[in-house]
């Protein structure tokens, strides 16, 4: 083995070891500290919904549209369960008839544990899917072999006080009362990690962007940094609306590798974050709807913008105990 393969090697396996210490030392703290809070007045929360994941390709020329990538995920539900602060989700297939053969078999995992509270939160996830087709060519394509990961450390805190609640807006595992509109210091890391064995320009796509034609990976990882201001309105009946949006620089450390040879470099982008919520919030029974919303932009060979988007619909209800 070479000097930079034990080098590339030893960075790899240090950066996962030390994203594992960091979630298991978080868990280890979360339970902890649930186990030892003052018993909250509300039940635990079960949910269901689903969950959507694509990238778009974006300036692969001057004048071409987006270029979208999607795996397929049709009939994909998403379990929650969240107790005093604490929440589990996991994506998971409980039947492929909805899946349409045609566009090929997607393998996934999508994993995320959180603790949410007034004026602070902490969220880590793991999310890997291989195999992903696009219909923004001339003829349905598939890439089997495509995959994409994307995993990270993020959290907030307030900047002002009063009463608004991420927690309360997303899943009501907080009260939601009428308050004033809350700003928050949002920041973590995270790794992205797109690998394909072909070129993703294709069919009428080949040859307009060589640079980019010849990526056959990217990996980035990233400090993102920014602020997010959050607000719910509540009626005298106790239906409630609300939203969160943060806006992050996400500043990468990139390494690319292509058909030509490996390169690296250091780009600055835009994030954002939007979380959307509606429900009931009565003294007896609490349900709702709520929205997730994440959008990276990634820097790539050629100009182009990597848009990898997640989005999460979750229906879910409590019980007052």
């Amino acid at each position: 083995m070479t000097k930079n393969k034990i080098v590339k090697t030893t960075t790899n396996l240090y950066f996962k070891l030390n994203f594992s210490t960091i979630v298991a030392a978080v868990c280890i703290f979360l339970v902890c500290k649930t186990f030892t809070a003052n018993a909250t007045e509300i039940s635990p929360l079960i949910g269901f919904g689903q969950e959507d994941f694509s990238f778009d390709l974006e300036k692969v020329t001057a004048s071409s549209g987006a270029i979208t990538f999607k795996p397929n995920i049709s009939g994909i539900t998403r379990l929650g369960v969240n107790a005093y602060g604490f929440g589990v989700g996991l994506g998971f297939r409980g039947s492929s008839k909805e899946i349409d053969p045609q566009y090929g078999t997607t393998k996934f995992f999508d994993l995320q544990l959180s603790y949410q509270q007034k004026d602070w939160g902490i969220e880590a996830f793991y999310q890997t899917y291989k195999g992903f087709y696009t219909t923004s060519t001339a003829q349905l394509q598939l890439q089997p072999d495509l995959e994409f990961k994307h995993y990270g450390l993020m959290g907030r805190y307030a900047l002002s006080g009063g009463d608004f609640s991420l927690a309360g807006l997303m899943d009501q595992s907080d009260d939601i009362t009428p308050a004033p509109g809350k700003f928050f210091v949002v920041g973590g890391l995270r790794h992205h990690d797109l690998n394909t064995s072909t070129s993703l320009l294709i069919q009428e796509n080949v040859g307009v962007n060589t640079p980019f034609e010849n990526l056959r990976r990217l990996k980035v990882t990233s400090l993102n940094l920014g602020l997010g201001y959050g607000k719910t309105w509540i009626s005298d009946n106790r239906f409630f609306i609300g939203g969160l949006v943060d806006g992050l620089m996400t500043t990468g450390m990139y390494n690319f590798e292509s058909t030509t040879g490996t390169t690296s470099s250091t780009y600055g982008t835009p994030s954002f974050n939007l979380r959307l919520g509606t429900g009931y919030a009565g003294e007896t029974f609490k349900t709702g709807i709520s929205l997730a919303m994440d959008l990276t932009t990634l820097s790539a060979p050629g100009g182009v913008y990597v848009k990898p988007s997640a989005h999460r619909l979750m229906l879910y209800f409590r019980l007052a105990l």
